[in-house]
């Protein structure tokens, strides 16, 4: 668990300061990318010589539950990656205040729980399940390309149908591989597998924050120079994490100056939609090697 979480947090730190507190080059990013590596490398090789590891390494030579832990890697990158931007996008881009830009992502919601239920009824009705990640991943792939072409024009209805779209899509993968992961392991694995698979979610939301953070951010101080007076660029710049941690200051600001931080803005979180895109690929690739297997009735020991 030690060596768990400090090679996890390396990287996730890795990802956090660099570009913003660090250089991407300097020592402590790499020493941290070096330490992060190396010691999820030794977690590795302890779990396999371990009489009782906490992540037995024999359950992913069960295809299944391989590709149904990196399918959920993926969903978490893009289910927190939207709950994490799209309030901001209003904010700031929209203007709209914290409260209601917390109820403006409630179809991303809606979305979700409908995917969730709809195709949890169908696998209990039909058996089958492998469909429902191919065109879950599908629908989150369009999805996120869709948001990538929000911009301050975009109506409230259109945004709505995005999220709705990603919701859907999102919520047909959840659930149907954490069933798949529990359908193909063991009985006395159950326990294990189950959480295995909520681990590597949750692994996928922080990894997913920690890469789009880093990807606005650069995109963010790519775009400030462009879009607002040259005397303002650096002090700009370096208030640009506090900006955007209260974005009702941004609209006291000079409007020159309010103006270029929404529109830099409103690019960075296109580009970190866009990125997902990519993702979702990826995990749209993937589903299709998910294999199918009868799903049980009844699990006990045997």
């Amino acid at each position: 668990a030690v060596l768990l979480t400090a090679g996890v947090s390396c990287l996730l730190l890795g990802l956090v300061w660099g570009g913003t507190e660090y250089p991407w080059n300097s020592p402590v990013i790499i020493g941290l990318a070096v330490g992060g590596t190396v010691l999820t490398t030794v977690f590795v090789y302890w779990e396999s010589r371990a009489l009782e590891p906490l992540l037995p390494l024999r359950l992913f030579r069960d295809s299944i539950i391989s590709v149904s832990s990196f399918l959920a890697f993926l969903i978490g990158c893009a289910l927190f990656g939207a709950v994490v931007f799209l309030p901001l996008f209003f904010q700031v881009v929209t203007g709209v205040t914290a409260t209601n830009s917390g109820l403006l992502i409630l179809p991303l919601t809606v979305g979700i729980v409908a995917g969730s239920v709809g195709s949890g009824r169908l696998t209990t009705s039909t058996g089958r399940y492998k469909i429902f990640p191919v065109v879950g991943m599908f629908m989150a792939g369009l999805g996120v390309y869709l948001l990538s072409l929000m911009h301050t024009g975009t109506s409230q209805l259109e945004s709505s149908c995005y999220m709705v779209l990603l919701g859907l899509g999102l919520g047909m993968v959840m659930q149907v591989t954490l069933l798949a992961v529990q359908n193909a392991a063991d009985y006395r694995d159950l326990g294990v597998a189950t959480s295995s698979a909520q681990f590597f979610r949750s692994m996928g939301g922080a990894f997913g924050v920690a890469v789009f953070g880093a990807i606005m951010n650069t995109r963010l101080l790519e775009e400030l120079p462009a879009r607002m007076p040259a005397e303002t660029v650096a002090q700009v710049s370096g208030e640009v994490t506090r900006l955007l941690s209260s974005p009702a200051a941004i609209r006291t600001l000079p409007a020159p100056i309010a103006s270029g931080i929404t529109g830099s803005v409103e690019v960075a979180i296109n580009s970190v939609f866009l990125s997902a895109v990519p993702i979702m690929a990826v995990g749209f690739v993937l589903s299709w090697f998910l294999k199918e297997i009868p799903l049980r009735e009844t699990v006990g020991p045997v």
